[in-house]
């Protein structure tokens, strides 16, 4: 014996049991409070973290590079912030491409950084004055280079569009662990 329910019957059924399953959604103030960004809810941690990278000193000069490393940019001076440690750092930038409002970048740890992390919450920080440019995910790719593809504003997409990674970066970077959750 072969009951035919019709689709149409099943999907609101199903629909139906996923709406009295599912917890109710949270209040417009909750959902409000969860897009701030980090800096505003710890702005006394923000505020340290610049401090520690506006003394990350880094060497420009291609003497310093080690043998079989990239050459092709300026090291950006990073923190790297994770629920057992932070550390100072700096990232190589090996692609940077602003187009129709959109920042693709690739960038490598240094050498002995953190680089077993699956992805970072990366901020942009400016150099003067020290303030939050954006925030962004960082994925990590098969060949150990960190990959952000995301919208910028317009100010900050007309003043990046001309940038090439020879060029010094008008920016430092808080690479914040995605199991970093305060």
């Amino acid at each position: 014996m072969s009951s035919k329910i019709p689709i149409e019957e099943l999907l609101r059924w199903r629909v139906a049991k996923a709406e009295t399953d599912a917890p109710p959604a949270p209040r417009a103030a909750r959902l409000l409070e969860m897009a701030r960004p980090w800096w505003e809810i710890w702005p006394e941690r923000f505020q340290s973290f610049v401090e520690r990278l506006g003394g990350i000193q880094v060497a420009y000069g291609h003497a310093m590079a080690e043998p079989g490393q990239s050459r092709t940019g300026h090291p950006v001076p990073t923190l790297i912030v994770c629920p057992v440690e932070e550390l100072e750092t700096s990232v190589r930038v090996l692609y940077i491409n602003v187009r129709d409002g959109r920042l693709r970048l690739r960038f490598q740890l240094d050498a002995g950084a953190a680089q077993d992390h699956e992805s970072f919450e990366v901020t942009f920080v400016s150099d003067k004055p020290e303030r939050p440019l954006l925030s962004a995910a960082a994925i990590l790719s098969l060949e150990s280079e960190y990959c952000i593809d995301t919208e910028l504003c317009e100010e900050l997409a007309h003043g990046w569009e001309q940038l090439k990674v020879t060029d010094r970066m008008p920016f430092r970077l808080i690479l914040r662990s995605d199991k970093d959750v305060g």
